[in-house]
């Protein structure tokens, strides 16, 4: 029956946003544009524009020549500009009908300066202007900060002077200035995204307002919402902004695609200032994402899904994923990659043109895939689980009871208490078992417990400080678990669910959830815990008291054992390092080791 309702839900959509697009003038037909490591610049291009139009696209992205980080405030070169536009003006398009010029957020500037903005506001208009140059579509924006953050209110240059909602104000007046820069260019243009609102599900459903405030105070990209308000304000009715939702890179099932839609369209009102709901239902477009090394095993020092499937099961993925983006997308699909050149004809995976042909002509004609791809996937994860299991390190650790004659640890960061001169640390951390790699910062970690609680003191080297990155800045924030970070889990019976869950970031920040299995978080579980960190040279601490009576677990008796794990998330050099090994993420009650309560 749920095969039967995706079929007929896939067939309905196209029908359904063809009538709208007839309803509003726009043209029915689903556009896939490229983008990826070999974007072409506007003399590529001119150059080859025939050749390329032989790749299945509508259209591409396309960069300015070592311009277009719109938010650095040093002023691009005008004679390198000048040259841009001639090629721009002089490619002869044909079949690519729908093509943008990207722009990138690596930031140096300030959103309270009006100098720093007029550079900005400067820079995004010669994007738009050189989009206007090439007829194309319209721009691309790429939120992603390849550099520093300018959506982060905890790294912003004044958030120990002014609040966030401060912050949120003035960004949704940058936003707003960004659109005028862009529109004043190009009234009817498109303003195409990699996400907007689609990286904010779990905020969004979070009912408390005030909340929702403190949620994304400590998100990595918590301004990005008042920005979207500010571009919503100021556009006019010709524009079109779409969210990219670049979190489709890794769907592997029709529903997937269904729920994103349904998630940007309608969960993510909450998002936004009720005077712009109307626009964002009018104006703001559903994308999907496409990531060809992700499907075709091209990403480099990662074991994937695609690793254990052959060429033709990885071509049926890709036309599958194609199908339903294309289904679900509001008018486009970017299709990303990396170790691959679609315009100099290198390294494109086996298939991979003929599985985009194949879903394009199936959407045109409004007829099903004809396949379900599902079952591949399934098997293909349970023959990578059993390899990856094969080659795990499972831990086993005596956790000491601290003796009579000696105290408590006072928790305070410092770890200069006897407890944990007597204790020996638990053995080395480890890497991802499926993306192993030597360790950068070493991790030692030191438990132990009494009647009342369980003790954890960790030890964080930190070769490279410079580059930690502290998120949240309230309680079960989710900021916390995306920057720098340890992890607590312990089992709340000898079996590994159900289980709870602590996090601490330098900062002291706490997250604690109660979790009944590996997929549910309950994070109304607030029990009183003692934490503290402290920051030292190339180090930093943390120290924990968690009182059996507070998490629910009955004091051990000697020869009790529980399933645990302690982790570090280590942000300066990508590392994921836990204690007993995982496969591709913490939350693994299935391979955490085992503690063993003398």
């Amino acid at each position: 029956m749920a095969q039967r309702f995706h079929l007929v839900f896939a067939l309905l959509i196209p029908c359904v946003f063809a009538l709208q697009a007839a309803a509003q003038g726009l043209p029915a037909p689903k556009k896939l544009i490229e983008y990826g490591w070999d974007v072409p610049t506007p003399a590529f291009v001119r150059a080859h524009i025939r050749d390329m139009e032989q790749r299945p696209f509508d259209g591409l992205i396309l960069r300015l020549p070592n311009l277009g980080n719109v938010f650095t405030v040093e002023k691009w070169d005008d004679a390198q500009y000048a040259a841009a536009l001639d090629d721009l003006s002089s490619i002869k398009w044909d079949k690519f009908t729908d093509n943008f010029v990207i722009m990138w957020a690596a930031s140096t500037m300030d959103w309270f300066s009006d100098a720093d903005w007029e550079i900005v506001r400067h820079h995004v208009g010669l994007v738009a202007k050189a989009a206007v140059a090439g007829r194309c579509k319209g721009v691309c924006f790429d939120a992603e900060p390849y550099g520093a953050n300018p959506w982060a209110y905890t790294e912003a240059a004044h958030h120990g002077q002014k609040s966030f909602a401060e912050y949120e104000a003035q960004v949704r007046k940058r936003g707003a200035e960004f659109m005028r820069a862009i529109s004043d260019e190009m009234p009817n243009a498109v303003v195409h995204t990699f996400f907007l609102l689609s990286l904010f599900p779990a905020v969004a459903n979070e009912p408390d307002p005030a909340r929702r405030a403190e949620q994304l105070a400590g998100h990595p990209y918590g301004l990005l919402p008042a920005f979207v308000n500010g571009l919503l304000d100021a556009a006019p009715p010709g524009v079109t902004i779409a969210d990219g939702n670049e979190i489709a890179y890794y769907y592997t099932d029709a529903s997937s695609y269904y729920g994103a839609y349904h998630w940007i369209r309608q969960s993510a009102l909450a998002l936004v200032a009720p005077a712009n709901v109307h626009k964002y239902q009018t104006q703001m477009q559903v994308s999907q994402a496409l990531y060809v090394d992700h499907v075709f095993n091209l990403r480099q020092g990662m074991t994937l899904l695609s690793s254990v499937l052959t060429p033709e099961q990885r071509a049926r993925w890709f036309e599958q994923d194609c199908y339903y983006a294309l289904a679900t997308a509001d008018e486009y699909v970017w299709c990303y990659s990396e170790r691959m050149n679609w315009w100099e004809n290198r390294d494109i995976p086996p298939r991979l043109p003929e599985a985009i042909s194949s879903a394009r002509q199936k959407i045109a004609a409004h007829q099903p895939l004809g396949f379900d791809a599902s079952s591949d996937l399934k098997a293909a994860q349970q023959k990578l689980e059993a390899a990856m299991e094969s080659k795990l390190i499972r831990r086993t650790a005596h956790v000491a009871r601290r003796p009579g004659d000696v105290a408590a640890p006072v928790i305070d960061g410092k770890l200069d208490d006897a407890i944990w001169q007597k204790v020996q640390p638990l053995e080395p951390f480890l890497p991802y078992v499926d993306n192993p790699g030597p360790v950068q910062g070493s991790t030692r970690v030191r438990v132990a417990y009494d009647d009342a609680s369980l003790y954890v003191a960790f030890q964080c080297d930190e070769p490279q400080p410079q580059g930690m990155q502290v998120r949240g800045t309230g309680r079960d924030d989710s900021g916390v678990w995306l920057g720098d970070s340890v992890d607590i889990f312990i089992s709340v019976g000898e079996s590994p669910e159900p289980f709870v869950h602590f996090i601490l970031n330098p900062r002291n920040v706490q997250w604690d959830a109660y979790c009944v299995d590996k997929d549910h978080d309950d994070l109304s579980f607030n029990p009183a815990w003692q934490s503290a960190t402290a920051i030292g040279d190339k180090v930093w601490f943390v120290e924990a008291a968690l009182p059996w009576a507070q998490i629910g677990i009955a004091t051990p008796k000697p020869g009790a054992t529980h399933r645990a794990n302690v982790c570090r998330q280590r942000m300066p050099g990508d590392e994921r390092l836990t204690w007993s090994q995982v496969v591709g993420g913490f939350v693994a009650p299935q391979y955490f080791g085992t503690w063993m309560f003398e």
